[in-house]
């Protein structure tokens, strides 16, 4: 129904006129355009010619001799408030990305809360301890009567080897 210019611009005057060459009962509606004469034609409006849009200005690059000190540019500050905004975005995505990250891989029981873990190895390691340190006392009788010896005696050597050698494995270290 609309009608086209060589430029690429609607004909007004061309497609009001197809529109009115319709019939009166148009796909099942009614037309309420009063069918116009073709040889009733507007003027013609020409177009203006755009202006070109301003060229965007380009970052200036600083190019350094290496000859020249480092004074030439600023320290890089990762906290400054003077990021230009495609920096800023950078940075928000990133952090929004590896935030996104940590949750699910929380949800997904791949990252482990360290003061649950640390807590949860420290337990268990005085658990084994106390489970040695225990274990003279209740083996010792058994012992001594297979062996035919006295079993305080028995204890006593066996719980101070037991002492040395948990003192030589030392504190257990925790490698999260």
């Amino acid at each position: 129904m609309l009608k086209l210019t060589d430029a690429g611009d609607v004909d007004v005057d061309a497609s009001e006129w197809n529109l009115d060459q319709r019939p009166p009962t148009y796909r099942g509606g009614v037309t309420h355009r009063p069918v116009r004469d073709a040889q009733v034609t507007r003027q013609q409006v020409t177009p203006k010619p755009k202006a070109e849009a301003p060229a965007k200005p380009r970052r200036a690059v600083q190019n350094l001799d290496i000859g020249e000190s480092d004074d030439a540019l600023p320290p890089y500050d990762p906290d400054s408030s003077e990021l230009d905004l495609a920096e800023a975005v950078r940075r928000k995505e990133n952090w929004l990305g590896l935030q996104r990250k940590q949750i699910v891989e929380k949800e997904a029981e791949r990252l482990v809360d360290r003061a649950v873990a640390e807590a949860l190895f420290f337990d268990t390691a005085r658990d084994l301890r106390d489970a040695w340190l225990s274990w003279p006392a209740r083996v010792a009788v058994v012992m001594a009567d297979e062996l035919n010896i006295d079993a305080r005696a028995l204890t006593t050597v066996l719980t101070a080897h037991v002492q040395q050698h948990l003192a030589e494995l030392g504190e257990p270290e925790c490698q999260l």
